[in-house]
């Protein structure tokens, strides 16, 4: 065999070097605090107990009209372990460093976040790293012009001190071991100006980090600094120290808004836990659910002092705060990958107030479809639109779906449990959310004024009732689907509606796992006279009020409207109003049959004397 011809080989080899290191720049990093996130990535797992993200600016040129301050320099140093020469060269390179091996500890694994972060900011990255002092440290750099011009390695590390300017300004640089990333030649950042990058940053970092800033046993403090360059040197403008920023609100100390800055703003609503055998190693998929405390969304459930009165929790400062955090946060490990908005409804502002935090082991990251940048899984993104039954065989059941999936080896059979019980979470959590924030669970005229059920159980019961005593209707005569199916057949009917999925979905969830034989609700009907429709699917009746009808205007929404702290006088106009509203609805009926044929008139009779009974059945429940 010959010899390889080295020039041969790299002028014709598989990657160019410039081609890779331009798709490397656009590798999709979502803003510049994602960049940085990678960075304090490494320090974390280089067991670092304080990091420091400096962002240095250079004043504007008095000589230039219209210039301004500008961030022109992005650093991040850690009191971490630091790195030996060799690890100091493979951490520069893109798909090498010390961490590619899959574990539970490690953030790190893809061997790409320092190199691939940095050049998607910046032209030049320059590295210093030390084990002994920051007087003996290790310096290397990636210059993207020099690779650009044909250099395809990585820089020999040298000996050679932390510069004098960053003592100026750093704790950590005076720390026995540490590392220091400075970016130059800032050419894709997203902000120009310091306190805008410092405040992204602060927010991102504290939710991303949440868990290692709220360790008891080793916290790690993440400090934000800003500084000026002047004639080369630095001088530290301001420094915050990085708040917890949790989106399940449960965490103890945060940076919500006061009052909820030193006590959670949600309480816990539901738990579970799965355990995966994954290559002879024991992993685990945990999903925490919180919904927003009583006090915290309805005024008059509080005994906080709201800062405005009779104001939309929304509204307020720990309202809005709430609104950016809304979502399903992804956790590998204890560091956040994604606040994913796949399964909320972003036309929903009330969507704010439930959480859902899904935290899985390393050990699955190719289950859950981590990208190499760590800002999503795509596989398990994909669950906020799934339907298992989109992808059953016909006549298979859930059970058997499952099963098929763990014959397959398919990576969805560790998922599909986990997304379901997710979305049954999310409907049952709006549920009770809307309970809330009508303070006395559903609208006033919807419960029985004694038992305090809702009126589709009072109907449940009375048609079990009738059942019983052998009146049958065409609900009863067929055979009932099992709850999955049952759902998917209202889901359908809603669909023809015009009814959103995700508002069909949490109705047909609540009326199937409640047991009813009702689904009662008001609907746009606008192609139709009728005030409402009805009909039933499977063994489920489904009453239609059109809210588009003068009745639902002039009566429904009357009633249906609060009637706590209402004034005497407004409240019997409201009934008033009803009462007539009501009388005028029979006489519509009295001059509907008036104008029937003859022929019809016996017909209409007999209707009026069979609604009449089944009125009765109904009506007697609510007698005390």
């Amino acid at each position: 065999m010959e010899p390889t011809n080295l020039t041969h080989f790299n002028e014709f080899s598989i990657v160019s070097p410039a081609l890779t290191i331009k798709a490397m720049r656009d590798s999709g990093y979502k803003n510049t605090d994602y960049a940085i996130a990678e960075l304090i990535d490494n320090s974390i797992d280089a067991k670092a107990s304080l990091v420091e993200l400096v962002v240095i600016e250079t004043p504007r040129d008095p000589n230039v009209k219209f210039a301004r301050d500008k961030v022109t320099e992005i650093a991040v140093i850690d009191n971490g372990s630091g790195m030996e020469k060799e690890v100091l060269r493979r951490a520069l390179r893109f798909g090498d460093g010390s961490n590619l091996a899959q574990t539970k500890s490690n953030i790190g694994r893809f061997g790409m976040g320092l190199p691939q972060s940095s050049v998607s900011q910046c032209k030049r990255v320059d590295v210093w790293t030390w084990q002994n002092g920051c007087a003996n440290a290790w310096h290397s750099y990636l210059d993207l012009e020099e690779i650009e011009n044909g250099e395809s390695s990585v820089p020999e590390p040298k000996n050679d001190p932390v510069p004098h300017r960053w003592k100026n300004i750093s704790d950590c640089v005076m720390e026995p071991s540490g590392t220091l990333v400075v970016w130059t030649d800032l050419d894709r950042v997203r902000w120009t100006r310091v306190d805008t990058t410092i405040r992204k940053t602060e927010e991102l970092c504290g939710r991303i980090y949440r868990k290692f800033l709220n360790d008891g046993d080793a916290p790690v403090q993440i400090d934000l600094l800003s500084a000026k360059a002047i004639n080369g040197e630095l001088s530290r403008e301001d420094k915050r120290t990085c708040k917890i920023n949790d989106p399940l609100y449960l965490m103890q100390s945060s940076s919500t808004p006061e009052p909820f800055s030193n006590q959670p703003m949600f309480e816990e609503y539901n738990k579970r836990s799965w355990k995966i055998s994954r290559n002879n190693n024991q992993a685990e998929i945990c999903v925490i659910c919180a919904m927003a405390r009583p006090d915290a969304i309805n005024e008059k459930m509080s005994s906080i002092q709201w800062p405005k009165s009779h104001i939309r929790a929304g509204k307020l400062p720990w309202g809005k705060h709430a609104d950016r955090n809304k979502g399903v946060s992804i956790v590998r490990g204890k560091r956040e990958l994604d606040l994913s908005q796949a399964w909320v409804n972003s036309y929903e502002p009330e969507e704010r107030w439930w959480s859902v935090e899904v935290q899985f082991d390393p050990l699955l990251d190719d289950v859950f479809g981590v990208v190499n940048n760590k800002q999503h899984a795509h596989a398990f993104e994909q669950g906020a639109a799934f339907d298992w039954r989109d992808e059953a065989l016909p006549g298979e059941t859930y059970g058997e779906y499952l099963e098929r999936l763990k014959n397959m080896s398919d990576h969805k059979q560790y998922l599909v449990e986990v997304w379901v019980w997710i979305k049954e979470q999310i409907v049952r959590m709006r549920k009770e959310r809307k309970k809330i924030m009508q303070n006395t669970g559903p609208k006033s005229g919807t419960r029985h004024p004694h038992t305090g059920k809702p009126v589709e159980d009072v109907a449940t019961d009375v048609i079990k009732e009738q059942v019983k005593q052998g009146e049958r209707g065409q609900s009863d005569r067929v055979e009932p689907s099992g709850p999955e199916e049952k759902i998917s057949l209202i889901e359908k009917s809603l669909a023809n509606l015009h009814v959103d999925e995700d508002t069909a979905h949490e109705w047909a969830v609540e009326t199937v796992y409640e047991g009813r034989r009702v689904l009662f609700k008001s609907v746009s009907l606008p192609s139709t006279d009728s005030f409402f429709i009805s009909w039933s699917v499977n063994d489920i009746i489904e009453v239609w009020l059109n809210s588009d009808h003068k009745f639902h205007e002039h009566f429904i929404e009357v009633l249906e409207e609060t009637m706590e702290n209402v004034p005497d006088d407004e409240l019997v106009e409201r009934l008033n109003k009803a009462n007539f509203v009501i009388r005028l609805l029979f006489i519509a009926w009295a001059r509907y049959k008036d104008k029937a044929p003859i022929g019809l008139k016996q017909t209409i009779e007999d209707i009026e004397k069979d609604w009449g009974r089944e009125a009765r059945d109904f009506l007697n429940s609510i007698e005390s």
